[in-house]
């Protein structure tokens, strides 16, 4: 059993370097933090005095308003919980504005912070966040501070223990394991005249630098797969410009996000004039689409829960 007050543990990998936004005055983090749970559940018993371990998981993703982008969230949810037998999992969307839109049609999907009060007033003593995001970008920087603020809370308040998983791509071997993953299932679309184009979602953040790393490795393991982003880089020019120098003349565009969400179904393959699909049509390619994410795949979900027991550890 693990012992008492086991705080934070911050993954390792390439991307240790923090973002600043990260590191707020943990003081400063606990009282919004508090505030916010006071609020939210005053009048409530909060927090546990009983001694009695109690364990649970807490799935969280960007979340999607999109019906068919929710089998992904879907298959990841129960590919995790299958793997959790007699553990309580719950979910998160750290997206506050697609949680907002579900809430108008009456289904009520908790943030990470919230969800978190929720866990600990029912008793949990013992969680393991097990994130579903690819890259160690802004949403994942902004759920590493919701789980140092919790983990700072000593005494009956707080957790005795509260991990956070690695996102997908963080270690060298993540990368391979990707690589090896898009080309044993779009390998066949790719010869001397076709190649996948991948639109990645893209980050102001530094660890966009991600989306780089695998094409190297793409490169290397996958030729022929070619990695663009919609909101960062590198950018479908970018794309275009290794189309035309490898004169790939077909392009089959693939999501490479866990959800085929709103980017999929309209920046990358919609009809307006703007979208991937029709840019690439205009200059001359033959295009088709996969509208499938990534965490409709076994194996992504199968990659979500080694990251899970990486992070929980053998006693969980």
């Amino acid at each position: 059993m693990m012992s008492k007050r086991t705080l934070w543990r911050l993954p390792q990998g390439p991307f240790y370097i923090i973002h600043r936004k990260v590191m707020f005055d943990l003081r400063k983090g606990v009282v919004s933090v508090l505030a916010l749970c006071f609020a939210l559940f005053s009048g409530l018993a909060w927090g546990d005095e009983s001694v009695v371990e109690k364990k649970g998981v807490l799935m969280v993703s960007f979340g999607t308003t999109v019906p068919s982008g929710q089998r992904a969230i879907d298959n990841l949810y129960s590919t995790l919980k299958s793997s959790c037998a007699g553990i309580d999992v719950r979910l998160a969307y750290t997206s506050n504005i697609i949680r907002r839109k579900l809430a108008k049609d009456g289904v009520n999907i908790d943030s990470p912070m919230i969800a978190l009060s929720r866990m600990r007033d029912e008793g949990f003593t013992d969680v393991v966040v097990v994130s579903t995001h690819i890259i160690p970008g802004e949403e994942y920087c902004d759920l590493q501070a919701v789980v140092q603020g919790f983990s700072s809370i000593q005494g009956k308040y707080g957790f005795d223990r509260l991990i956070l998983s690695e996102p997908l791509l963080y270690t060298d071997e993540d990368f391979k394991a990707m690589a090896g993953f898009l080309k044993r299932t779009y390998g066949s679309k790719v010869d001397g005249d076709s190649a996948v184009a991948l639109m990645g979602h893209g980050s102001p953040h530094f660890a966009n630098s991600a989306y780089g790393q695998l094409q190297v490795i793409l490169d290397d393991l996958a030729p022929g797969f070619l990695m663009g982003t919609v909101e960062g880089t590198p950018e479908l020019r970018h794309v275009v410009d290794r189309l035309k120098h490898g004169k790939y003349r077909k392009v089959t565009l693939v999501p490479f996000m866990m959800v085929a969400g709103d980017h999929a179904t309209n920046d990358m393959s919609g009809p307006e004039e703007d979208s991937w699909a029709s840019l690439l049509k205009a200059d001359g390619f033959r295009v088709s689409s996969v509208l499938k994410g990534l965490g409709e795949y076994d194996e992504i979900g199968a990659m979500v829960v080694r990251k899970f027991r990486s992070a929980a550890g053998k006693d969980f």
